[in-house]
């Protein structure tokens, strides 16, 4: 997004920026999310730590995911606050890296975590030999650091001293653009890809399994297990593009329309501004909670983690507090013997 119109209340001709507003409500609202976001993601972080059977191959990429996204709640909800408290240059620039980074992040996360469960359905065989702990780890190092390159590169002509602020709006708008159509609709539509045909294969896999039980009401259970889990899987692929449109689309798609203003080609309302912008951005850092719910809490052994550690913490609290009765039951035996 434009770097000087984010860090001033004014543009360069003195009339009200319209991307600027009263910041009170996003502010509650963000921090409220911000905090649901770290609850959540440190959530998995536990569960993995805690529950070995969790540090699976598969699994290496919602760690890494949760990692992507505790720190949106960490960081980058934190300095979009701050900026937009101080409006000033020098931090308001960080805070564009920053969600510009952990925002390529994410869509690099999704794009391999799809992938990653195209083959493991596809290719159950193959798929240890295909997807080996080594070429992980090698992948989402490349996710880590081909953000951090795309989100660093406009530094190079942004603190440029010779190069004029109009030129500077000019390269911003072309590298939204790119990074728009690189690395937002290709990963979208390679995504979607991967999904329609994953629900086909398993569809014609399940009609395939179907076909063979055809013996009264054994045949009606499973034909209704079958729609159960068609079902979970339209679901979870209709979740995974609302949130890659909803939360990272319209917010590269707001960036370039940002530049846009700030050259001059394109002018909105303030107030249609200050409310788009207010949704766009928290709808951005909902991605970061909605990760979690929809990547995370859908598998099976997350959630017998997530009920193995609930039952024990229950279990430890019931103990504690057996103990705390024998105790007391203990010391109001010494004073009854005493008098």
């Amino acid at each position: 997004m434009n770097h000087i119109n984010d860090s001033n209340s004014t543009d360069n001709n003195g009339k009200e920026d319209p991307f600027n507003s009263d910041p009170t409500v996003p502010f509650i609202n963000y921090g409220f999310l911000s905090v649901f976001i770290i609850l959540a993601n440190s959530l998995i972080l536990l569960l993995i730590w805690r529950k070995r059977r969790l540090r699976t191959t598969s699994n290496m990429i919602l760690t890494s995911l949760a990692v992507s996204d505790l720190l949106t709640g960490l960081i980058a909800v934190p300095m979009v606050i701050v900026c937009s408290a101080v409006k000033r240059f020098e931090v308001c620039l960080p805070m564009d890296i920053c969600n510009r980074f952990l925002a390529f992040s994410s869509v690099g996360h999704l794009t391999f975590l799809s992938i990653d469960r195209y083959i493991r359905v596809t290719k159950l065989l193959q798929y240890p030999s295909i997807v080996t702990e080594e070429r992980l780890r090698c992948a989402l190092a490349s996710v880590w650091m081909f953000a951090l390159l795309a989100s660093m590169i406009q530094l190079s002509w942004i603190l440029h001293p010779t190069i004029a602020e109009d030129t500077v709006n000019r390269f911003d708008l072309g590298y939204d653009f790119f990074h728009m159509a690189a690395l937002v609709v290709v990963p979208l539509l390679v995504t979607s890809a991967i999904y329609t045909k994953l629900f086909t294969f398993l569809r014609r896999q399940s009609n395939e399994i179907h076909s063979e039980l055809t013996k009264g009401s054994g045949s009606q259970v499973n034909k209704g297990r079958r729609q159960v889990n068609e079902k979970k899987i339209a679901t979870i692929f209709i979740a995974m593009m609302a949130v890659f449109i909803v939360g990272l689309f319209f917010y590269f798609m707001w960036a370039i329309m940002n530049d846009l203003h700030a050259i001059g080609k394109h002018s909105m309302s303030p107030k249609a501004a200050n409310a788009i912008v207010a949704t766009i951005v928290f709808l951005r850092f909902l991605t970061a909670l909605c990760n979690p719910l929809l990547c995370t809490f859908m598998k099976q052994d997350f959630r017998d983690a997530l009920k193995s550690l609930v039952t024990g913490l229950r279990r430890s609290d019931t103990a504690r507090l057996n103990s705390f009765s024998s105790r007391a039951r203990a010391v109001s035996s010494v004073y009854s013997s005493r008098e």
